[in-house]
C-alpha cells in the first residue's frame, strides 16, 4: 500500500520474542506504522489513515468504499487467513530459533484443536483442496478485470497479496496451486512495483 502510494517508509524487523521496534505503540502485533509521531496498526485502518494523510493514488475509491472495506477485510481473514495457518504453520515453527520456537508452539499451538505442530504437514493437502472453495468469490472477480478491484489494484488486492504473501515466504507448500486464475493474478501482483513483492527474502 505503500509502494501504490509512492510512500518513502524506513521498515523495522521484530521476532515473536523481540518486539522492541513497537515500543510506544500499545501494539504487539504487526502491520503497524508510525507516522508523524502517531502509530497506526491493523491493514484497514493504515489503509484509510494513508489516504486520508497522503494525496494521489487512491486505496479507496469513495469513502463509502472505505467504511465497506470493513466487511472484505473481516472476510479475508476468515475465508484465507484463518485456513492457510494450519497448512504452513510447521513450516513456520521449523524456521524459527530455539528462543522464538518455544513462544510460537507455546501461544500458537492451542489454535490446532489439540495437535501437535510438528503433526501439521500430515493432512495439509486435503486441506488444501477444501481451501480451493473459499477462493471461489476471488476467481468470480477475476474472470474479466485483471485486478480483484478492477483495471487497478487497490485495497482489497493488497489485502489479500498481503494474506498470500505469508505462505509464500515461509513455505514451499502452496495454498492456491490448485487455482490457475488466483495464481495468475499473483503473478501481476509480484510483477508491481518493479517486482517488489517478489525480490521479497524467503525462508526456503
Amino acid at each position: 500500500m505503500l509502494a501504490h502510494k509512492d510512500i518513502p517508509y524506513q521498515s523495522k524487523t521484530i521476532t515473536f520474542i523481540d518486539k522492541t521496534a513497537l515500543d510506544g505503540s500499545g501494539v504487539k502485533t504487526v502491520p503497524v506504522i508510525q507516522h508523524d509521531g502517531r502509530w497506526v496498526s491493523e491493514s484497514l485502518e493504515i489503509a484509510r489513515y494513508l489516504d486520508k494523510n497522503f494525496s494521489g493514488n487512491n486505496l479507496f475509491e469513495t469513502p463509502l468504499a472505505a467504511h465497506q472495506a470493513a466487511l472484505i477485510n473481516n472476510w479475508i481473514d476468515r475465508n484465507i487467513v484463518m485456513p492457510i495457518f494450519p497448512m504452513i504453520v510447521t513450516d513456520i515453527y521449523d524456521a524459527l530459533d530455539a528462543a522464538n520456537k518455544e513462544y510460537f508452539k507455546e501461544t500458537r499451538e492451542p489454535r490446532l484443536g489439540g495437535r501437535k505442530i510438528e503433526d501439521m504437514r500430515a493432512g495439509r493437502e486435503e486441506l488444501r483442496s477444501a481451501f480451493k472453495a473459499n477462493l471461489g468469490p476471488l476467481e468470480s472477480m477475476l474472470q474479466v478485470p485483471p485486478y480483484l478491484s478492477g483495471a487497478q489494484p487497490a485495497f482489497v488486492d493488497y489485502c489479500v497479496m498481503g494474506s498470500l504473501m505469508w505462505p509464500h515466504i515461509i513455505s514451499d507448500f502452496d495454498p492456491i496451486s490448485e487455482s490457475p486464475i488466483i495464481k495468475d493474478w499473483r503473478m501481476r501482483m509480484f510483477d508491481l512495483f518493479d517486482g517488489l513483492a517478489e525480490k521479497a527474502p524467503r525462508a526456503v
